[in-house]
């Protein structure tokens, strides 16, 4: 019989990844949800094969329409796109918080939006797995010594409620914590190598170069991540990535893959980001500071990596994506 997985964000890094592989997948169809349904991005997936709805996280009877008869639910939610817009800045301003914490509000009203169209009776009728991505829980795993990584804390808020607040929903529930994207340094200047005047590389970052980070190649791996929750039990609690390396590791692969000179090297936090908005600058120093002392997922017990998992799960390491990526922009 044939199953029916709904992609939440599907246009988007970790949804289009999803998609590709349950396209691949034998016995399933996908249902996408996007906001808008004239995009190219839309009409290409579509075109695919892909039953494409549109829907609004801020709209719950949208998210309700779009779950009826799914096996399988991938939910991811967005606190940077809520962070960058100039309307949210505003609305910030206007009720006396930061960027950050409306940021935060607002992605946990929108997870818990979803939370509560695939508790619903309808959707539970059907639903065998609903999968959430997630990260840790920096103030709780710190002891509340880090209390601005709310790009972390908003999506554990969420698991929290689900708990707390859907029983049902969270007996079908597995999380995906998807590790540093690989891929970042095309998004945010400064985050990969710059060439220096002698003509070599440098990488810097925030904290000791030894420090292990799941690094993912998140546009490949993340369908094969959700394929396997799917197949695993309910409850799974997954760290998403394809090498658990430092960032000097990573300066090693960088330069002998590319046959550069470089080097790693590690600079005071408040200098990290120094010319980046105050509270751009504040969430990302705190989330390296938080990894370099408790660890990406905190020091969480209930965390299982992928190859763990009893299912085959096909990853990218860190070296064949330097191997396979285009550099040019940088060299």
């Amino acid at each position: 019989m044939t199953k029916l997985i709904v992609i939440l964000g599907i246009t988007g890094t970790q949804g289009s990844s999803v998609a590709s592989t349950f396209l691949h997948e034998p016995g399933w169809t996908i249902r996408g949800l996007t906001r808008d349904s004239s995009k190219a991005s839309a009409h290409a997936l579509a075109a695919q094969g892909v039953q494409m709805v549109e829907g609004d996280l801020n709209d719950p009877a949208s998210l309700l329409a779009a779950f009826a008869g799914a096996s399988a639910i991938f939910a991811v939610t967005d606190f940077w796109a809520g962070f960058r817009d100039p309307a949210n800045q505003a609305r910030a301003a206007q009720a006396g918080q930061t960027i950050n914490e409306y940021a935060y509000n607002l992605e946990v009203r929108q997870g818990m939006n979803v939370a509560a169209a695939a508790a619903a009776p309808s959707t539970l009728r059907t639903l065998e797995r609903f999968v959430f991505s997630a990260l840790s829980d920096a103030r709780k795993w710190s002891g509340g010594k880090y209390t601005w990584v709310y790009h972390f804390d908003a999506k554990a808020r969420v698991v929290q409620l689900v708990g707390e607040r859907y029983p049902g929903l969270a007996g079908r529930m597995s999380t995906l914590q998807m590790g540093e994207y690989v891929t970042n340094w095309k998004e945010v200047a400064g985050l990969g190598p710059r060439k220096q005047s002698d003509g070599s590389y440098l990488l810097v970052k925030p904290c000791p170069g030894d420090v292990p980070i799941p690094m993912v190649y998140t546009e490949k791996d993340t369908g094969s991540f959700v394929k396997a929750l799917v197949q695993s039990p309910a409850g799974t609690n997954l760290l998403g990535y394809g090498s658990l390396i430092g960032w000097a590791e990573y300066m090693r692969l960088w330069t002998s893959i590319l046959k550069v000179r470089g080097r790693f090297e590690q600079i005071p936090m408040e200098g990290y980001m120094a010319k980046a908005p105050a509270a751009l600058a504040k969430e990302i120093q705190e989330a390296y500071a938080y990894q370099a002392e408790f660890g990406w997922d905190g020091g969480d017990s209930s965390i299982v990596h992928p190859k763990d998992l009893l299912v085959d799960v096909p990853t990218t390491s860190v070296e064949e994506y330097i191997r396979g990526e285009d550099w040019s922009s940088v060299l």
